[in-house]
Order: C-alpha cells, then sequence, then structure tokens
C-alpha cells in the first residue's frame, strides 16, 4: 500500500522499484514518476497538504502482484 509521506518497508520499495523499472520498459514514464515519488529518496517531493492527506486517506494502491525483474 502507497500514501503520501509513507515509510515504505524493504520489501515495499523493491516492489515499487520492480514496478518503476516494469513501467518505463513498456514506455510509461509519467506512470513511473508518479510512482518514484514514493520512494524515500523522493519524500521532499510532498507538499504539507499532501502529506496531511496521506496521513488522513491512508493506503490507495496495493503492489501485491507486481513480480516484474
Amino acid at each position: 500500500m502507497l500514501w503520501a509521506g509513507k515509510e515504505l518497508s524493504a520489501e515495499e520499495e523493491l516492489r515499487t522499484r520492480r514496478l518503476i523499472a516494469l513501467l518505463r520498459r513498456a514506455g510509461d514514464g509519467a506512470a513511473a514518476e508518479t510512482f518514484e515519488r514514493f520512494l524515500p529518496e523522493n519524500d521532499h517531493r510532498w507538499s504539507p497538504d499532501q502529506l496531511e492527506v496521506g496521513a488522513q486517506a491512508g493506503p490507495w494502491m496495493s503492489l501485491d502482484e507486481v513480480q516484474a525483474e
């Protein structure tokens, strides 16, 4: 599950990185960039308002089925 400001577990980070790689290989750079925002090195890209909404709304997407290598 991903939401603004969530601290990802090692497994969630790996799945997110795999999804980003899959999207890039598929030619969907815009979607890949959307998911890149959730990576720890991009935490600064969230505005205070987005972080507040993320804290209140919680999860919005599961990556359980992403198995790309």
